[in-house]
């Protein structure tokens, strides 16, 4: 009695529905196991495979070409789940990509390309896949949702494109496309007022890529981030001066560098009226002592300096072991450090810095370079 075709070897029964024209329906693909195969197949069984396998994105391909955009999509899914030890499947996977991007289903397609990205580093496609899914964040970012995204509620897009910027950063971090990816996802997480992230994105840009024309923009916005906040943080004011002074050293000859000049001038001027003011306040309730260091933090760039010079000399005549000697020039970040530890000092606690995090690497802008296996 000839056995029942559900007794054939589940490679053959795929060669002979291929012979016929025919395929399994997606309920039948238990007997393929959906692309997961417990051992790989002998020699001269995968070269059969690939045989098929290549038989079937021939006829893939050509139902792309035809316009027959549904069929090629079945037949690629088809070569990757029945064959996927064989060279076509690398293949099939990316043409997948390219079916979605034909039909305008953006996420779809990324999501093939990364399933390409993730199970074919070697490939010579894989530069190619990075570019589209870079191509596809950016047209999605750029307020073409509404067709790119599809289904996906519109308050949920932001972080759908975020994941998308992401992946292209995590799957190519050498690439030119990495740290662009990085600076998008700044602008979307500052767009969706989430400024710890948004600082958060521009920094790592900042540390990771220090090379990229990016990260000078990256710096600026980080300086209009902290610029935006409504506070009286004296620590976050800090932390706003401190990224301008940053940027004017790193990039003394940019036309901004003078701009943000005058807005540190102005910071210092603040600063100095705020430290004069609680210097009298000490002077009054006869706290000399704290008065005097106070008035020695007070800059010699700033209006409030000749005042609190004139204000030193009349405490020194009372009692000169008040002025503590002057001591070498030191940062000014520093001396606000060094202020607080003295054993004299009765003011507010000075805010605490965050030291930047280490840098985890140091990428140029190089070509794609597929990711090692781990």
């Amino acid at each position: 009695m000839k056995p029942s075709s559900r007794f054939l070897h589940p490679f053959a029964l795929a060669g002979l529905c291929l012979v016929l024209g025919l395929l399994p329906s997606r309920a039948d693909r238990r007997f393929f196991g959906k692309g997961e195969m417990k051992e790989v197949p002998a020699s001269d069984e995968l070269q059969r495979q690939d045989g098929e396998a290549k038989a079937l994105l021939e006829k893939a391909l050509a139902a792309k070409g035809q316009g027959k955009l549904e069929k090629a999509e079945d037949l690629l899914k088809d070569v990757a789940e029945l064959y996927p030890l064989t060279p076509s499947t690398s293949v099939a996977r990316f043409e997948l990509g390219r079916v979605y991007e034909d039909q305008e289903k953006a996420v779809k397609a990324f999501d093939a390309y990364q399933a390409f990205i993730e199970n074919h580093r070697e490939s010579d496609l894989y530069g190619e896949a990075i570019r589209r899914q870079f191509e596809l964040a950016t047209f999605a970012m750029n307020g073409k949702s509404g067709t790119i995204l599809g289904l996906i509620p519109a308050k949920s897009q932001s972080s759908k494109v975020i994941e998308m910027f992401e992946k292209v950063a995590a799957n190519a971090p050498r690439s030119n496309f990495a740290p662009q990816a990085i600076f998008n996802v700044g602008l979307l997480q500052k767009e969706a007022e989430k400024d710890a992230e948004a600082i958060a994105a521009f920094q790592k840009l900042q540390d990771n890529y220090p090379a990229d024309p990016k990260t000078k923009e990256a710096a600026l916005e980080i300086i209009a981030i902290r610029e935006g906040r409504e506070t009286n943080d004296d620590s976050q004011v800090l932390k706003t001066q401190l990224e301008m002074e940053k940027f004017i050293a790193d990039f003394g000859t940019d036309p901004r560098a003078g701009q943000l000049q005058e807005k540190v001038g102005k910071l210092e001027h603040m600063d100095a009226d705020k430290k004069f003011g609680i210097a009298r306040y000490y002077e009054r309730k006869g706290n000399l002592k704290a008065a005097a260091i106070y008035y020695q933090e007070i800059g010699p760039e700033t209006a409030r300096y000749p005042d609190a010079q004139k204000r030193l000399a009349e405490l020194k005549a009372i009692d000169p072991n008040l002025i503590a000697p002057p001591s070498a020039p030191r940062s000014r970040v520093i001396a606000q450090e060094n202020v607080v530890d003295r054993p004299d000092y009765n003011g507010p606690p000075a805010p605490k810095l965050e030291a930047p995090p280490k840098p985890q690497m140091r990428a140029s802008a190089e070509d794609v370079l597929p990711i090692p296996a781990q």
